[in-house]
């Protein structure tokens, strides 16, 4: 089951990168038809990620006055939020590890490839350039070696931050689990987070509010939406959110803050404790 369900979001994601609507819409339906046979999914969550691909092809595709297309933004919005938060009924995804600890003075976490998360990245991928430019580098040009200093330079903080604020724990070592987790966590989590809080929400912010309140607001968004780790994750978070939207702001191209994105949760699942350290 595990190869088919990286298959699944490696194809799902293919499919929201195709300028073809015949691949971008009959592969995400047939993809989604998979999982129900595949056990996946179930039936219930099948039918209505179907709607949702419904849903989404009738916003890109078809135009409405303004009014609405503010109620179908709306009923997107909030299918989208519980498609990821994992709260549609009948994902089965499957659990690799559960309530175990991954490493040595870890709190115990379940592993688990979904199956929705990965629907709201193929959505946005239909409005979102992942690889292209989808906003302009502000600033003057900057020498290529900045974004990897920046990289560098953001992990070392976050890090030190966690540690110091007792969150994690040193623990290098690798899992028996590390390349499920890599592949889920890029395909299933960095890559929808993604075009979520920087493609959509960041630049919503930015036009409104100006480059650095918003990409300050957008960060502490996405520090709020880790609330469930607690206080002291939501400091970490929105320190993270602050760094992948500078990448963003940079560049201009999602695929370098995704990178980064996934980059700082490598390192956190290799180096240390993972998600946080017992107490």
């Amino acid at each position: 089951m595990l190869p088919f369900a990286m298959l699944y979001s490696l194809g799902l994601i293919l499919c929201g990168l195709s300028a073809d609507p015949r691949l971008r819409y009959g592969g995400a339906v047939a993809w989604l038809l998979a999982a129900g046979a595949m056990g996946h999914a179930s039936g219930g969550f099948v039918g209505a990620a179907l709607g949702y691909v419904a849903l989404s092809a009738w916003m890109r595709e078809r135009r409405l006055s303004p009014w609405r297309d503010w109620g179908r933004v709306a009923a997107w919005l909030a299918a989208s939020a519980v498609l990821v938060v994992h709260a549609w009924p009948g994902d089965l995804g499957v659990a690799l590890v559960e309530e175990s600890a991954l490493k040595p003075g870890s709190v115990p976490f379940d592993l688990v490839f979904h199956p929705d998360k990965v629907l709201v990245a193929w959505s946005l991928l239909g409005w979102l350039p992942l690889f292209g430019q989808s906003a302009l580098p502000a600033g003057a040009p900057r020498p290529w070696w900045t974004m990897p200093l920046l990289a560098v330079a953001g992990v070392l903080s976050l890090m030190g931050l966690a540690v110091a604020l007792e969150l994690v724990a040193w623990q290098p070592g690798l899992t028996p689990w590390f390349a499920a987790f890599a592949v889920a966590n890029l395909l299933n989590t960095c890559v929808a987070e993604e075009l979520l809080f920087r493609g959509v929400l960041q630049r919503w912010l930015v036009a409104r509010l100006g480059g650095a309140l918003g990409l300050t607001a957008a960060a502490a968004l996405f520090g709020l939406a880790h609330f469930p780790g607690g206080a002291g994750f939501v400091a970490v978070a929105a320190g993270a959110g602050l760094l992948y939207g500078l990448v963003y702001r940079w560049t201009g191209r999602l695929a370098w803050a995704v990178l980064v994105h996934w980059g700082v949760n490598l390192v956190h699942f290799t180096l240390f404790t993972y998600p946080l350290a017992a107490r």
